[in-house]
């Protein structure tokens, strides 16, 4: 009860922060099944993201979180309150998939950003394999999102917020179901043809084409 109570009081002050940089729309909330395993795959622009993709998901929502977030002091301990947990960027962290891998068993929804890095342009850079790998293996679908605005709110390496000029945009993408990701294909085909429908479908979320 402490936990969601936390949790609740954190969303209203993330609603309020978020409303002063520019207003936040929400679009297809509903894709986000309402239970079961689930993987919620945002791309990224911005250190703000995480926040606004877990203030934006209906349902509790764990989250994966760059290692070095987690030893800074009161940050570290607000990550995990906020169902954060740590994992080694660019390394196959044991450790982390197979807490992962336990979650979505569960029935639990887990935030990750198959980019891995913030793209300091706007531009989605190339996914790396582990959350595709992971879907297929827990047989749990994968919700694509794209995240707009932020950038500008908070741009990437910085730490100071700013008015971002326009509605931040938080666009939920239809679920793809394991089948749809492996394309009936099997092991490292499997997975490079996942990774090329959920990059497909993030460039449409985010409409890369007409980004500048």
């Amino acid at each position: 009860m402490l936990e969601l109570l936390f949790r609740e009081t954190v969303r209203a002050m993330l609603r309020a922060l978020f409303g002063c940089l520019g207003g936040v729309r929400v679009e297809g909330a509903d894709n986000v099944p309402s239970s079961g395993g689930v993987i919620i795959a945002p791309n990224h622009v911005s250190h703000a993201d995480p926040l606004l993709v877990g203030m934006a998901v209906r349902r509790p929502a764990w989250s994966l979180a760059t290692d070095e977030l987690f030893t800074i002091p009161v940050l570290g301990r607000l990550a995990r309150w906020l169902r954060a947990y740590p994992i080694r960027q660019d390394s196959a962290d044991r450790t982390a998939l197979r807490r992962t891998e336990e979650l979505l068993q569960r029935g639990e929804a887990v935030i990750i950003f198959p980019e891995g890095h913030e793209s300091l342009d706007g531009r989605l850079q190339p996914l790396q394999s582990g959350l595709v790998w992971l879907a297929l293996r827990t047989r749990v679908p994968v919700v694509p999102v794209g995240v707009l605005g932020t950038n500008r709110a908070l741009p990437p390496r910085e730490w100071r917020l700013r008015h971002a000029g326009c509605r931040l945009i938080v666009r939920f993408g239809s679920p793809i179901a394991p089948i749809e990701l492996s394309g009936g294909r099997s092991g490292r085909e499997a997975v490079a043809h996942g990774d090329a429908v959920l990059r497909a479908a993030l460039l449409a979320l985010t409409a890369q084409d007409t980004l500048p």
